[in-house]
Parts: structure tokens; sequence; C-alpha cells
């Protein structure tokens, strides 16, 4: 069952990444997360379905610089919370 977005969570910014390769997938959530960065968004959402690039989204969020953390939306995206260079 999916559950409603929190009332608080409003994205700045949105990346659909449905129809992508797995390649392209990184390549644009990796350029995403620095064109948000720069542009001073913090909250974003990231649509990525429910199958295999739920995996790879979950991975290069864990590890990246800019992500200070992230969480399910739905089974298909992931709310992402930007913050400073550590």
């Amino acid at each position: 069952m999916n559950r409603p977005p929190p009332k608080w969570f409003r994205p700045e910014a949105t990346l659909d990444l449905h129809r992508l390769t797995v390649a392209e997938a990184e390549e644009a959530l990796e350029t995403f997360l620095h064109a948000s960065f720069r542009a001073k968004k913090r909250t974003l959402l990231v649509i990525h379905g429910a199958k295999t690039l739920s995996n790879v989204v979950r991975r290069l969020l864990d590890s990246h610089s800019l992500v200070t953390g992230h969480e399910p939306d739905n089974t298909g995206a992931t709310r992402v919370f930007l913050g400073k260079h550590p």
C-alpha cells in the first residue's frame, strides 16, 4: 500500500528516471543532484519506479557527498535531502 507523502514535504525539484538505462539514470541523477545543490534546492523527489532503478538510486544516494538523507516516498519514488559539502 502506498502512503501519501507527508504534508511537510514539498519537493523543490523532481527528476523522473523512467525509460532510462542504469548508466543513463546514474548520470542523470548525478547531474540533477549537483544542479539542484547549485540552485540552493534542498528537498528533491526522484521518481525511479519500483524495480531495477530503485536499488541504483539508493546506492548512489547512500554514498553521495551532497545528500544528507533520503527516504522512500512510495515504492517508486524517493525523497532526497541535500545539505552542505562534508
